[in-house]
């Protein structure tokens, strides 16, 4: 079966198993061609000033490279025509670097300002995270807090909005949050793009994977399935982790080079090179919570990203 025939039959699997899904779904693995092919919604992107392929260096299988200067796929107009208050954007993304300069993640806008945003999401004041919605006529622009977002690494960033509140979550931890109240309008004439903005403006220079707009406000649970999944987009390499009461990481033995543990927001806490025959961390000395936690193989591979409590 061709690709573009297998990621629908992916996708309605996937809805089976986890339930309501995206309405739009780009899981940005191809290895080849100017299309991106869509997993639902049918709206395939368009790569437009020179988006390269990364077949394998995805977060999850491959990702879409963008180079910073005009690179961006244009996704049709994207409009939510269930009628709900909600709206929900979920990517993972690895920036080059981070700058002071707007990035776009993603953005459906017909023009700069403020008030031509129907929805974006995009890295400002370098390390921050701005997620713009317009309701009932008016934008309202949420922004987090800088953030320890480094160049580099990948970063699973939601920006969601239930009818009552816009809320911004990096690694499933909250960043940011306002009330916010009124039904997403219909705005066909405002393109959606991928990278930059439609004309090739606020580009940014980074990896963009797995791209997912929901017509509705994700909850906390789901935005850490999503963080956590493996089933539906990754299909990669899942390490044998287990924490022991004692605090010792239990981990599978002679097949990776590097664990790195990092708290919720997405900061390295450790990252320890493993000799071959290692097949116990201590842990020990976190302090109780939420941590997330990768391997790396004995390439440049990591594996998919593992939550544990420490207690």
């Amino acid at each position: 079966m061709c690709r573009a025939a297998l990621l629908p039959v992916l996708f309605l699997l996937s809805q089976l198993l986890h339930g309501q899904g995206p309405v739009f779904y780009w899981p940005l693995d191809e290895s080849s061609g100017t299309v991106a092919y869509a997993a639902a919604g049918g709206s395939n992107g368009s790569l437009q000033g020179g988006v390269q392929w990364e077949p394998t260096g995805g977060h999850h299988d491959g990702a879409a490279r963008f180079d910073g200067v005009d690179d961006r796929i244009l996704l049709g107009p994207c409009d939510l025509t269930s009628g709900g208050t909600g709206i929900s954007l979920s990517l993972w993304v690895k920036p080059d670097f981070v700058t002071g300069m707007e990035r776009t993640l993603i953005a459906k806008t017909i023009g700069p300002q403020m008030s031509d945003h129907i929805w974006s999401l995009a890295f400002v004041n370098a390390t921050a995270i701005r997620f713009r919605l317009k309701t009932g006529g008016t934008t309202t622009e949420l922004t987090s807090a800088p953030s320890s977002l480094f160049g580099g690494n990948w970063y699973h960033v939601v920006a969601t909005y239930d009818g009552v509140e816009m809320r911004i979550l990096i690694n499933g931890a909250l960043m940011a949050s306002t009330s916010k109240s009124g039904l997403v309008g219909f705005f066909p004439q405002a393109p959606a793009s991928l990278g930059a903005t439609s004309t090739g403006s606020a580009a940014i220079s980074a990896w963009i994977d797995d791209v997912r707009i929901y017509d509705r406000g994700l909850t906390d649970q789901e935005i850490l399935t999503i963080l956590m999944e493996t089933l539906t987009t990754g299909f990669g390499p899942q390490p044998g982790i287990v924490l022991r009461p004692d605090g010792r990481l239990l981990l599978p033995l002679n097949e990776w080079s590097t664990l790195r543990v990092m708290d919720a927001a997405g900061r390295i806490l450790l990252e320890q090179p493993l000799m071959n025959g290692t097949t116990a961390v201590d842990l020990s000395p976190l302090t109780a919570g939420m941590y997330l936690v990768c391997l790396q193989g004995h390439g440049a591979r990591w594996s998919a990203v593992r939550r544990i409590f420490v207690p």
